[in-house]
């Protein structure tokens, strides 16, 4: 068992995995609030149904979620350079295209990814709450932002936050793929681990051990956001 498991070199590994923790959680972070953004103007676009932007969102939507994401990482990756340099060549002017860092690519190709379901997400949960509570805040005096700020989305959010949680699980494992681009990450970390020491089993094991640690903090955390938010279960404006 030993020879399979030398566990001084995982506790290594291990540590040395741990300085590549914050990169996956910086990615995943903030690709998660970026899309949560993305996600929740193209509920509202889709809900208030304004004219020419529903279509743009309802192609975005159907393409964020039938290309892969390593796909949609390769094009924006290749081909946002491509594009930066054509309008610099048009318009003369420097962009500086070829100083931005991989990790900005990384981000731009999960936040598109991750926008796509959370525009469903959002727009599922905004049309669960019953249309009449907005009818009522109208009626009182409200404007539809107002309504939709106070009564609409602290419900909505109920209904959207475990599957928003399901999403930024599923995200943080998504960070793995962006090795590919050149962004070291856990993964990557692991795998240039596995070059350097020819121990892929151990070494594997440590980083699945990591994931699963990171994941249970966030399911934790989600959960406790889950009963701050039933306050809100029959409609409590704020």
């Amino acid at each position: 068992m030993s020879e399979i498991f030398e566990f001084a070199f995982m506790y290594k590994t291990f540590i040395s995995l741990l300085r590549y923790v914050p990169i996956t959680l910086f990615l995943a972070i903030t690709s998660m609030l970026l899309a949560s953004i993305i996600g929740m103007a193209a509920a509202v676009v889709q809900v208030k149904n304004i004219p020419l932007l529903r279509q743009i969102v309802i192609v975005y939507l159907l393409l964020g979620r039938a290309i892969p994401t390593m796909v949609i990482l390769y094009l924006v990756y290749y081909g946002l350079p491509v594009l930066l340099m054509t309008v610099a060549d048009k318009t003369g002017t420097t962009i500086g295209y070829l100083h931005i860092p991989a990790i900005v690519f990384a981000v731009l190709g999960l936040t598109l990814h991750t926008g796509a379901y959370l525009g469903e997400i959002f727009r599922a949960a905004i049309l669960s709450v019953d249309l009449g509570q907005m009818e009522a805040a109208l009626s009182v005096g409200m404007n539809w932002w107002q309504g939709f700020k106070r009564i609409v989305f602290p419900q909505a959010a109920v209904f959207a936050l475990p599957l928003l949680a399901n999403q930024f699980l599923g995200l943080i494992k998504s960070t793995s793929i962006v090795f590919t681009i050149t962004v070291i990450e856990l993964l990557g970390g692991a795998k240039i681990a596995c070059a350097e020491h020819y121990r892929y089993f151990e070494t594997f094991v440590v980083a699945a051990i990591i994931y699963w640690a990171i994941s249970i903090i966030f399911e934790k955390i989600f959960l406790m956001l889950e009963r701050k938010v039933s306050l809100f279960k029959k409609g409590a404006a704020v």
